[in-house]
């Protein structure tokens, strides 16, 4: 008959065989905004990385605007006095790339200073959403032309066209440009900015107001009108609340784009482009036409958010 020893270990039962290495604690599901609280950050990473995003832009931003500047020069197009080409093509070139150079500059800083990954601006999928970013310009282009529709109803623009040759060069570079100005637009201040004040505090909307006003502030004649300033801070807080409910900047980024690029174009067709971005001179038509265009469009993508079950929580990057 075999011994019995009472000292030798009892078998594990099946549910005891669980691996060492398995993770305790599942990870935490992170909004849009808190996005930038990756593993080992610590408190200066958010000034470092400011400091980083105005010296590496400001260089960006010179480099771009003295080049584009020297190259219209070089093509023999005289310059203004504001330093701007006078061919309205190549100004809307020079202004659209000169913002545009903010893009790899927020970028690079996101990678390099706080050393996650660039992608995690774009979404909580860690990647821009291509498909989400085309079904949400449909509703931006259909508000666009119910407001523009109404607008004239209203007040009619005066003025004659500006000819063949004007128009089109301007449409060309403001739809081909317009993108990517718009992208460095909202990759800093909807993007960048509102996730490293999510670093640190938990409610969104510190973040959202500081980018909204400083938003404002970047434009022309935001500070000598009323409804200017307003008009501006709404269109922001409107965007930031689309990124925020979606998940991502591809509905901001839609709105922007058919904004701007409906601007530049209505703009060129009457050889207004001097003035597309001066909001000294709006009124309160002006901003409640505006404000009613971006609550529509607002409702709509977010409706259209909920029907495709847009992601809108993703998991943090570790620090690399």
């Amino acid at each position: 008959m075999t011994a019995t020893h009472s000292s030798a270990p009892p078998t594990p039962a099946p549910e005891d065989d669980v691996p060492v290495d398995a993770p305790s604690v599942a990870p935490v599901p992170l909004t849009y905004d808190h996005l930038a609280r990756t593993a080992g950050r610590r408190w200066y990473h958010g000034p470092l990385a400011l400091l980083s995003v105005v010296v590496v832009g400001l260089l960006f931003v010179l480099v771009v605007g003295f080049t584009s500047g020297l190259a219209a020069v070089i093509a023999g197009i005289p310059l203004g006095a504001d330093a701007l080409p006078i061919d309205p093509g190549w100004s809307a070139a020079v202004i659209l790339v000169t913002v545009a150079a903010a893009l790899p500059a927020v970028l690079l800083v996101v990678r390099f200073v706080e050393r996650r990954r660039p992608g995690t601006l774009s979404s909580v999928t860690g990647r821009l959403r291509g498909r989400w970013l085309a079904v949400c310009l449909v509703p931006a282009l259909a508000v666009s032309v119910l407001a523009g529709l109404v607008a004239e109803l209203v007040d009619p623009t005066e003025g004659t066209f500006a000819g063949w040759s004007s128009f089109l060069g301007v449409a060309v570079v403001a739809l081909v440009l317009t993108p990517f100005q718009v992208a460095a637009e909202e990759y800093l201040f909807r993007g960048w900015i509102v996730q490293t004040f999510g670093a640190v505090v938990r409610s969104p909307w510190p973040g959202v107001a500081v980018s909204a006003v400083l938003f404002a502030l970047v434009h022309e004649g935001a500070t000598a009108s009323a409804w200017g300033f307003a008009d501006l801070v709404v269109f922001a807080v409107a965007l930031s609340l689309v990124t925020l409910r979606t998940g991502g900047l591809e509905a901001a980024l839609a709105l922007h784009m058919v904004h701007n690029a409906v601007s530049w174009v209505v703009s060129a067709a009457y050889g207004a482009t001097g003035s597309i971005a001066d909001y000294t001179e709006v009124g309160a038509g002006v901003f409640v036409l505006s404000a009613l265009g971006m609550v529509v469009s607002v409702t709509a993508v977010l409706a259209l958010a909920r029907r495709r079950g847009v992601e809108t929580t993703g998991v943090a990057s570790p620090r690399e």
